[in-house]
């Protein structure tokens, strides 16, 4: 792991200056090893999904065109607790490094970018294959 940057447009953690020590805590304990962060997502509430008619369907892109150095990956998905931990777990699975993630939220769709690589090369068709599926799955 190396650096999180992120914003806080509703200043949840400005104006609750308890929580940035608590959420450095948990930060902490899990890259440690001392806390499991899977555990901690079951702990979440249950998320309020939309009607069926506003649900997001899953989208899953790779393109190796964009970069000269990684794989472009765009995910749009139904937004939920503990999204983006599934899919990073995926894309690690495979055995593969996350150089940048961009991620957003809009309502209850999450619009996901991975720049990523294996080896430090881009990805190779098999290995593209095989991690678009587990993407897909981590995305139900």
């Amino acid at each position: 792991m190396d650096t999180f940057t992120f914003s806080d447009p509703h200043r949840t953690l400005e104006l609750n200056p308890p929580e940035v020590d608590r959420l450095r805590g948990i930060v902490r304990r899990v890259v440690e090893g001392k806390q499991d962060a899977a555990q901690l997502l079951r702990s979440r509430p249950k998320p309020f999904f939309p009607s069926r008619a506003s649900r997001v369907k899953p989208r899953v892109a790779l393109n190796n065109d964009a970069s000269e150095t990684a794989t472009l990956i765009e995910i749009v998905a139904e937004d939920r607790p503990g999204l983006l931990y599934d899919l990073a777990r995926a894309i690690s699975g495979a055995g593969c490094n996350i150089e940048v993630v961009l991620i957003d939220t809009e309502a209850h769709k999450a619009l996901d970018v991975f720049y990523v690589t294996s080896c430090g090369q881009k990805l190779d068709g098999e290995l593209e294959g095989r991690l678009k599926r587990e993407l897909w799955a981590a995305c139900g």
